[in-house]
């Protein structure tokens, strides 16, 4: 599956559609259902997160989510449009339970990379 980019508002009533995609392309991809509950988890606390950045800021541009299946991972890229220097409202909570479920995460400035290795796929 080639990646697949969706820009929402950044407001939380679009974090619930940003999960359903997530999940919805998880499932498509082939992983178990533990893995894709830790999908829906992480993918929401990211795109949360990044929705608070916005706000916080003053940001109205968008979020960018994008999905990616390669055959070798499911990965779930989280974009905010913020400036480096806005600090998490959450003091690094939301980054702290993404981490506990996802085995490999990557937070750079504006933006967290989730990656579920294909050997977590039925």
């Amino acid at each position: 599956m080639p990646a697949a980019t969706l820009s929402i508002p950044p407001s939380v009533e679009h974090v619930r559609t940003a999960r359903l995609v997530a999940v919805a392309a998880a499932r498509r991809a082939g992983l178990d259902e533990e893995t894709v509950d830790d999908v829906r988890l992480a993918v929401g606390e990211a795109v949360a997160r990044a929705v608070l950045r916005h706000g916080a800021a003053e940001v109205a541009a968008p979020v960018d989510v994008v999905v990616r299946d390669d055959g070798h991972a499911f990965e779930v890229e989280v974009h905010d449009r913020t400036d480096p220097s806005v600090p998490d409202d959450d003091d690094g909570v939301a980054l702290a339970l993404v981490r506990a479920v996802v085995p490999e995460t990557r937070a750079d400035t504006g933006s967290v990379t989730l990656v579920w290795p294909s050997d977590r796929t039925t």
